[in-house]
């Protein structure tokens, strides 16, 4: 077997990288394009087209649309999984003898497969998908929530389909003593994420930033949460709030409280929004997976405030402000706001926290244990 080649499943087209998952799957292909390898990369496309700029980092690009079909609902397998599924997929995974990363669980359809199965198989593990979509029933209603909760029993019954696989990657420590009960395979390797130039480390701008996929119901919700307890009691203290698909609540709700709301802004629009924060004001309505918004957060200058939420299972508290009420989340920014920064020192501390976190290193430590190196 050729270990510098691999397969990878991407459940969604990795560029650009501008949510949570993709950004996660995206600079992992950079990385291990950088590290020598050739990459055979298969998506599940909805929307999201067939961009160009993955032929600078993957030897082979196939895509494969996600068909979804009514009698997908009422199958025993999660609709997420259900939809993701290709003969012509498997028949390029079975071509050859090299090893394959499916990203996440929503591409272990074959995982059981007799003939993938004689392959070395790795799973990414982006969170606990159950615990995921039990938080989204929560706070759904309608149609929504029969579908959540439908799903979160389903996954939580599916997800034994991981002992099945050589190794799983799981994205937080906290994360890994869950699966490893599954599967005795299970390493850490944190998220992907892009590295911020030294040189982009300058004075911030005069702005809080809450920044994520605005159409994923947990940042919208805590969008939201801000828009109702903590904006309207700032005292005109600037707030943008950015990302993609913004429902039309969420759009009149920034208006009434004059916050700028900044709708599909482009990757490079996106950084550099972040990179100007003076704070990232950053609460989660859920305790799962690890958010690669305060990953990219942890790379500016800006002030990071962050809820209990954000911060469970990982060792990220350190360098943030940790608050949970609301009360406390605008003591917090009305007292970082107005302090100055000295930006010597949160060099020093944005160095130490890119040492611990680098991508590159992360995956050669990981892939070497896995003998993929």
């Amino acid at each position: 077997m050729n270990s510098k080649v691999i397969h990878i499943v991407s459940l969604d087209v990795p560029f650009p990288p501008d949510y949570g998952g993709m950004i996660d799957v995206f600079y992992r292909i950079k990385a291990l394009h950088k590290l020598g390898f050739s990459i055979h990369l298969h998506c599940f496309t909805y929307g999201r087209g067939k961009p160009v700029e993955l032929k600078n980092y993957c030897s082979k690009i196939h895509f494969y649309e996600r068909k979804k079909r009514m009698s997908d609902f009422f199958s025993s397998r999660p609709f997420v999984v259900q939809t993701r599924r290709s003969d012509d997929l498997l028949k390029r995974l079975l071509a050859d003898d090299h090893p394959v990363l499916l990203e996440g669980l929503h591409c272990c359809w074959y995982l059981e497969h007799p003939e993938i199965r004689k392959k070395t198989t790795i799973v990414r593990t982006h969170n606990v998908e159950h615990d995921y979509y039990q938080e989204l029933m929560k706070s759904a209603a309608g149609f929504k929530k029969l579908f959540f909760r439908s799903e979160y029993k389903k996954l939580k019954r599916y997800e034994s389909i991981l002992s099945q696989a050589d190794y799983l990657l799981a994205i937080k420590e906290g994360d890994r003593a869950y699966f490893e009960i599954l599967n005795s395979n299970t390493y850490v390797l944190p998220a992907s994420l892009p590295k911020m130039e030294q040189q982009e480390i300058t004075e911030p701008k005069g702005y809080c930033l809450f920044h994520g996929n605005l159409s994923v119901e947990e940042n919208n919700a805590s969008a939201r949460w801000l828009l109702e307890h903590v904006i309207p009691k700032l005292n005109g203290i600037p707030v943008v709030i950015a990302g993609k698909n913004p429902g039309r609540e969420l759009v009149e709700a920034a208006k009434k409280w004059r916050v700028n709301i900044v709708v599909n802004p482009s990757e490079a629009h996106m950084n550099q929004l972040i990179a100007e924060a003076r704070i990232h004001v950053l609460p989660s309505t859920q305790a799962t997976g690890l958010k690669l918004k305060l990953l990219a957060a942890l790379q500016t200058v800006g002030t990071v405030i962050v809820n209990s939420n954000m911060i469970q299972g990982n060792d990220l508290g350190q360098y943030c402000i940790v608050v949970d009420s609301a009360e406390e989340f605008v003591a917090a920014i009305q007292r970082e706001f107005h302090k100055p920064i000295d930006l010597a020192d949160r060099k020093r501390q944005i160095e130490a926290f890119l040492a611990q976190h680098d991508t590159t290193d992360a995956i050669v430590r990981v892939f070497r244990e896995i003998h993929l190196m």
